[in-house]
């Protein structure tokens, strides 16, 4: 079993993911629930899979004034989920409000530096004129400095970020593939093996277990492929 591999549970029946985690729990114990099935399910769901004995990444994304992304990181140590996501763009005093809020509790803060859906010209339409490289260790340090577990990035940014911030922190890759698989809608990634090789602690996967024929077979496949068996 491991954690390095967080299963991506953006489908939106409940009955179908938690019969997913069931059927895959004997291989992985961390489980991220996004905005689509939080949206429909709701804490409910989360207190639903932390019965099965497996760890949540709740990726709401949060990115609003410090008081209100606070109480929401509140509401989410109560869920005991293991990680929650904020936007490190939201600020350092925002930031620094979400690591306050998960003080004493087994919860972590991870801070979204740039989305992998992004890229240079995506960024240019938004208003900056940085490169994402540029952008995202900008956001890295601040981050850092508000003293947050761990970051989401690109692969592609993981040995920068290892550069630029000298603080030990977690780093998980979304959007990961199997070296078979295409890039779907990530414009920054790469495979599985190559975000771990690296430096990436955790990645994070999802269509090519969730939408596989035999997801228990592929998930054996990424594990080997991985060298986490």
């Amino acid at each position: 079993m491991t954690d390095k591999l967080i299963l991506a549970l953006d489908m939106d029946s409940a009955d179908e993911a938690l019969a997913l985690v069931r059927l895959l729990k004997p291989y992985l114990s961390l489980f991220k629930i996004g905005n689509q099935l939080f949206t429909r399910e709701g804490p409910a769901f989360v207190k639903a899979l932390r019965s099965e004995g497996v760890d949540i990444f709740l990726d709401q994304k949060w990115h609003d004034i410090p008081q209100t992304v606070a109480h929401a990181v509140t509401a989410a140590v109560a869920l005991d989920v293991r990680y929650v996501t904020v936007h490190a763009s939201g600020g350092l005093e925002m930031l620094q409000a979400a690591q306050a809020a998960v003080k004493g509790s087994r919860t972590e803060i991870l801070a979204v530096t740039v989305l992998t859906s992004l890229d240079d010209g995506a960024l240019r339409q938004i208003g900056f004129d940085r490169t994402t490289a540029e952008q995202v260790v900008r956001l890295a340090q601040l981050a850092a400095l508000a003293g947050v577990a761990g970051l989401v990035c690109s692969p592609l940014e993981i040995e920068l970020i290892r550069e630029q911030v000298k603080e030990p922190i977690k780093l998980i890759t979304p959007g990961v593939r199997s070296s078979k698989d295409g890039l779907q809608d990530q414009k920054r990634t790469l495979s599985a093996a190559e975000a771990l090789k690296r430096g990436a602690t955790h990645l994070v996967i999802g269509r090519p277990i969730t939408k596989a024929t035999d997801p228990v077979a592929a998930t054996q496949a990424l594990m080997a492929e991985c060298g986490l068996v």
